[in-house]
């Protein structure tokens, strides 16, 4: 009969248990998300993407000559793993789900192990209490509410599996180490990891300068005589990789956001900075979108920024002194941040969202812990148990947020009385139910004023649209749409460094044509209302609903020779949008 585990045996596998035990929380707050429906660009990237369910097996090397969703975003590996559900499971929601629960559960090893690998070399004193440490911060990641976005939302997928690829890549980068060298093994291992995370998500690149930085302090430790100056091309190898991925990207891409420089665009970092810092430590309900500079409180979220970077200043002076693993968590924050901070502009929804700071939970949770071990035993259980409660109880709330579109965007407009973004879509979806007035009332609510007229416009468009029936007669609906048209063109000058507010005008963009087509399909035989429905169709490149209309109307003597060029014209456009380039010429003939 074998003898019974000793108690140091208990002890080394107590900290495991934590882990497991978090894990599982974790799965059961994530579980009843599994038959949640498709949500907003979960079409784009699986539901209506019929280029990427098109692929044959033969044919996946083509995931990495360009983008295949419908945003035009170039992440290979991500598109993979959405190729591979569509292939496996249809358009299960369950199973795809499941696949990013996997995912995630993937994460928290790593992050144990990364832990574990940082608090040793950093604190080689305190090496004995590393496991429980890993284990600490480990069940701080596995329950955080900002990782339920990115999580329970399939089009998040990028974020866990960048996230998860990341973490490999810095576990990988921790083994490094030897005591007269680097492993050439490992640290190869680890640019293969880093690689692939950024070809699942382009903000992985802020991985290669952690990576850099931890492996210029361990070159730094070998003794003098096998210190090699070559050593050092693994850390410039690091960085010319993410470098070049980033060149990659730049080039591929094909949504371009002018460049704006002036003090808007330094308190939009701020506050950009200050909210992620702030959504990876409060206990507060989470949100899909977040006022950043709508927000009354900006001139805070801006100031707390700036401790966050006087802090990351702070603790790179710290490291270069002597080993610091706080020093070390706040730098980190700082540069995984980074790239969600629009230094180079680019155009989310949100200025910050709970997906950004996917990977950026980590070096947080593990200040948390560095500080509170500096505790007696029992204070730091106490405070680490109740961060534990508080942020569980959140990431439970929020999977609730997530049972259908319309309950998300509820969630944010009562939590953000007259913010654009969540007001925008809620007047959407009041419209596309027929509550005219509810929209109207919505839309009059938002407080920046050149967003309420337009949303207000775009009301009184539908509604026009919808009246033209009952009344017999397009003109009216007309005359409002083309108004609606010219107050489109007029981008309102901050949408040059918020980048919701230039959404919201792309957007209505898109209604604008889709009223057009709305009132096309009532009105199918008046030639003006075709022309403008195919004209204001091309615009947004829908190229095929726009040859239709535009082609009625070139065919019809009824339109006025005024026009006539312009509708030729945008028919050959439209044309040429949709690939038809010998119609098109056979046309122009």
């Amino acid at each position: 009969m074998n003898p019974l585990p000793s108690l140091a045996r208990i002890k080394q596998f107590a900290p495991l248990a934590l882990v497991l035990a978090s894990a599982v929380v974790a799965v059961a707050f994530y579980i009843p998300a599994l038959h949640y429906p498709f949500i907003s660009d979960d079409t784009g990237y699986v539901t209506e993407n019929s280029k990427l369910a098109a692929l044959r097996l033969i044919e996946l090397w083509r995931l990495f000559t360009g983008p295949y969703n419908d945003f035009s975003e170039f992440l290979p590996l991500r598109d993979l793993s959405y190729w591979f559900d569509i292939t496996l499971f249809g358009l299960n929601s369950s199973a795809i789900r499941m696949h990013s629960i996997l995912l995630y559960l993937l994460c928290l090893p790593l992050v144990y192990g990364a832990t574990l690998g940082v608090w040793k070399y950093f604190r080689p004193a305190d090496a004995a209490s590393a496991p429980w440490a890993a284990a600490a911060v480990t069940a701080l990641f596995a329950l955080h509410p900002s990782h339920t976005e990115a999580v329970v939302w399939i089009a998040g997928r990028k974020d866990v599996l960048s996230g998860m690829l990341s973490l490999l890549a810095l576990w990988l980068a921790v083994r490094v180490k030897r005591e007269q060298g680097f492993s050439a093994r490992y640290a190869t291992a680890a640019l293969i990891a880093l690689l692939a995370a950024m070809l699942s998500k382009a903000t992985a690149v802020a991985v290669a300068p952690v990576i850099a930085m931890l492996w210029i302090f361990f070159w730094h430790d070998i003794p003098a005589p096998y210190r090699r100056r070559i050593k050092l091309l693994w850390p410039l190898a690091s960085l010319l990789l993410a470098g070049s991925i980033a060149l990659v990207f730049a080039t591929i891409i094909t949504t371009r956001i002018p460049l704006y420089i002036g003090i808007e665009s330094v308190t939009r970092s701020l506050a950009v900075l200050g909210w992620l810092a702030r959504l990876v430590v409060s206990p507060e309900s989470r949100h899909f979108f977040y006022p950043v500079l709508e927000d009354p409180h900006l001139s805070a979220m801006v100031a707390l920024g700036v401790v966050v970077l006087a802090a990351a200043v702070a603790g790179m002076v710290m490291i270069l002194r002597r080993r610091s693993l706080e020093g070390f968590a706040l730098v980190t924050f700082l540069l995984i941040c980074g790239p969600s901070m629009q230094l180079i502009p680019y155009s989310p929804p949100s200025l910050a969202s709970d997906r950004f700071v996917f990977l950026a939970v980590w070096p947080a949770v593990l200040l948390i812990a560095a500080l509170s071990w500096r505790l007696k035993p029992v204070p730091r259980v106490v405070i680490l148990l109740i961060i534990v409660l508080a942020w569980g109880f959140q990431a439970a709330e929020r999977t609730r947020d997530w049972r259908s579109y319309e309950v998300l965007v509820d969630s944010d407009f009562h939590a953000f009385p007259g913010y654009s973004m969540p007001a925008m879509y809620k007047a959407d979806i009041q419209l596309s139910q027929g509550l005219l007035h509810e929209a109207g009332r919505t839309a009059s609510g938002i407080t920046v004023p050149e967003v309420r007229d337009n949303m207000i416009m775009l009301v009184n468009a539908h509604q026009a649209v919808t009246d033209s029936t009952s009344l017999g007669d397009p003109r009216d609906a007309m005359n409002i749409l083309l108004d609606f048209a010219l107050d489109l063109k007029q981008t309102p000058v901050q949408a040059q460094w918020n980048a919701p507010i230039a959404i919201i005008w792309r957007i209505n963009r898109n209604y604008l044509g889709y009223e057009w087509q709305n009132l096309a399909k009532r009105f199918p035989d008046d030639v003006l209302v075709r022309y403008h429905a195919g004209s204001a169709l091309l615009s947004i490149r829908k190229y095929e609903d726009a040859i239709v209309h535009l082609r009625a109307a070139t065919e019809s003597q009824q339109l006025p020779e005024s026009l006539r060029e312009a509708a030729f014209k945008n028919l050959g456009l439209a044309l040429l949008g949709s690939g038809r380039v010998a119609e098109n010429e056979k046309q122009a003939q």
